[in-house]
């Protein structure tokens, strides 16, 4: 249902340099003009993201060894390049590498990738690498397990981490720390130090390529394949290695091929656009910019008088605008006036909105389709570029799930394990149309499988490793502060986001 307000006011904003004249249209809603809307750059460029190492395999010289380790310097990019490769068998048995041409770069019907051809094999990169400053190993890669087969299931690829150079690069071989493997079908296995580990899901819809990203740290592994997230707890006998080895493999049969392309280590990624928390700004709970504007770049504020303190920083907010739309669970009739009367309200400080908040987890509390999208369709038809957000519960998350097709980005809240969280991303994102773009909304407050301090630091670092991973993740607005708990009350996980804030917007 389309708004049939009126917008009957000329707008002269000096301080935004911009004019929004208001339209009268018959019948129709009137859209005022604003400013496009952007993310706000950092305050400080002081940390440049590096990556620690990236192999494209492109344009090596394949008549030269096979191509393997020529024009590394050309084709490979972080602070370890140049690194040489290493072939070893790949067998769970001491035996020596195969020869040359089972393991190749740029092959002829290949082109630009690392190849395995007819023969289990393995390779391992000569330069460890170390954790990142969070603790964490970060992978991406993308891999053909074979290429042009029938999708069996019996031939894979591995990737692994091994804390010593003398492994002979098995994905289950005691001498591996991490090893990880994706089927010709999908299927999915994970090993900590030869112990097979348990992934949810255990598989990923089938296909000709895997694009990988993982982050691996002690007792947990997340990550994202083709658009899928899994993740699996680690229990093997001893913790990760400060730094590690990077072997890559491929288990195949007689006239089978396997590739590999874009390999890398700590890659850097450019999805992630926004950190914040919700309530920062409230008559309900208090003014709280100040304490995290440093590490911040949105932040949930409740009424249009707090968009003036968000000016007053220089930062964006996400404005709620539940009250102007709502009585309970039901669409006001005077919506329109309500909202039009808030557009006026926030005309001097329309510069500082970076996106507007509908009520909280809508269906849970009753709201129907049909007036969520009404109030949606209000706000986009006001504000075009200004981002629309829905949050919704987890009761309210199944395949058949309806967001308004207007919302630009969409979450949902779960106070419980990351095995569980990644389970309702899943679910969601199944759901949402290609251009809409997904929020976390990490846990901040002592409860459930998190009920100690350091125990939660550690799940807002892993929330960021699922956010790392996939593409389709655009930031994270943490709940619980001030809330529940009180910063004080839970200083690492405070240290925690500060640092994840900071990382994420690169100060």
């Amino acid at each position: 249902m389309k708004a049939t307000f009126l917008v009957e006011r000329a707008m002269h904003l000096v301080r935004m340099r911009w004019l929004a004249a208001a339209s009268v249209l018959c019948g129709c809603s009137a859209g005022i003009m604003e400013p496009e809307w952007e993310a706000p750059a950092s305050r400080s460029q002081a940390l440049v993201p590096t990556e620690q190492f990236r192999d494209t395999f492109n344009g090596a010289n394949n008549a030269n060894g096979t191509g393997l380790n020529d024009n590394l310097a050309g084709r490979q990019s972080g602070s370890l390049a140049p690194a040489t490769y290493t072939r070893l068998s790949g067998l769970w048995y001491p035996a020596p590498a195969p020869s040359l041409w089972v393991a190749q770069v740029n092959h002829v019907w290949s082109p630009d990738t690392l190849s395995f051809h007819s023969s289990t094999s393995a390779l391992r990169m000569d330069k460890p690498f170390s954790r990142d400053a969070s603790g964490a190993f970060r992978l991406s890669f993308v891999a053909e397990p074979v290429v042009s087969d029938a999708r069996d299931g019996g031939n894979w690829v591995s990737v692994m981490l091994g804390g010593t150079a003398s492994s002979s690069g098995y994905v289950s071989g005691a001498d591996i720390d991490f090893g990880f493997l994706i089927r010709s079908n999908g299927g999915l296995g994970i090993f900590d130090n030869g112990q097979s580990m348990t992934v949810t899901p255990g598989s990923v819809p089938a296909a000709d390529k895997y694009s990988v990203s993982l982050a691996v740290r002690d007792g947990q592994v997340l990550g994202t394949i083709n658009g899928v997230s899994f993740s699996a707890r680690l229990s093997g006998p001893v913790a990760l290695p400060s730094s590690a080895y990077l072997y890559l493999g491929a288990y195949l049969e007689n006239e089978q091929v396997s590739r590999f392309d874009d390999v890398a280590v700590s890659p850097v990624v450019n999805h992630l656009k926004h950190y914040g928390y919700y309530w920062a700004q409230s008559g309900s709970y208090g003014p709280h910019l100040d304490e995290v504007t440093a590490h911040t770049n949105l932040n949930f504020v409740q009424h249009p008088e707090d968009l003036a303190a968000c000016a007053a920083r220089g930062v964006k907010c996400l404005l709620e605008t539940r009250w102007q739309f709502f009585n309970g669970s039901t669409l006001r009739p005077d919506y329109a006036q309500a909202w039009n009367q808030l557009v006026t309200q926030i005309t001097p400080y329309l510069g500082s909105v970076g996106g507007f908040y509908v009520i909280d987890e809508p269906y849970w509390v009753g709201v129907s389709v049909r007036d969520l999208e009404t109030c949606v369709n209000t706000l986009k038809d006001t504000f075009p570029s200004i981002p629309v957000m829905v949050v919704h519960a987890v009761p309210s998350l199944s395949p058949s799930l309806v967001t308004p097709a207007r919302a630009d980005w969409v979450g949902f809240d779960h106070y419980g394990p990351l095995s569980e969280v990644v389970g309702h991303l899943n679910t969601l994102r199944a759901t949402l149309t290609p251009s809409q773009k997904l929020w976390l909304v990490p846990q901040s407050y002592l409860v459930g499988a998190y009920s100690d301090d350091a125990a939660l630091a550690r799940a807002n670092w892993e929330y960021y490793d699922l956010a790392r991973s996939d593409p389709r993740i655009h930031g994270l607005l943490n709940f619980g502060l001030w809330t529940h708990q009180a910063p004080s009350s839970v200083p690492r996980t405070f240290e925690a986001q500060r640092a994840i804030g900071n990382e994420l917007l690169r100060r």
